[in-house]
């Protein structure tokens, strides 16, 4: 799967609706994690997260993923802001 899939399957539910403090597919949503660069993100994605905004699942809840495919899933979403 590319990393569109995996958004449309996975992490549509909470990236289109911000539950759970997930930040939206706008600039405004994305605005601020974006700054902290596609290093940050990655590990993020991939190791899970908790911060004073919200809670990002290790790999959005789907251990089968690789670690690629959700870098792959990163860089669409980043891709993909409004």
């Amino acid at each position: 799967m590319d990393g569109g899939q995996i958004f449309g399957n996975l992490c549509t539910g909470c990236h289109t609706s911000g539950a759970g403090g997930a930040p939206t597919m706008t600039a405004a949503g994305f605005g601020a994690r974006a700054s902290k660069g596609k290093d940050t993100l990655y590990k993020h994605a991939i190791e899970g997260f908790t911060g004073t905004a919200g809670h990002m699942p290790p790999k959005g809840g789907n251990p089968a993923l690789t670690d690629d495919q959700v870098k792959a899933t990163v860089d669409w979403m980043l891709a993909n802001v409004k």
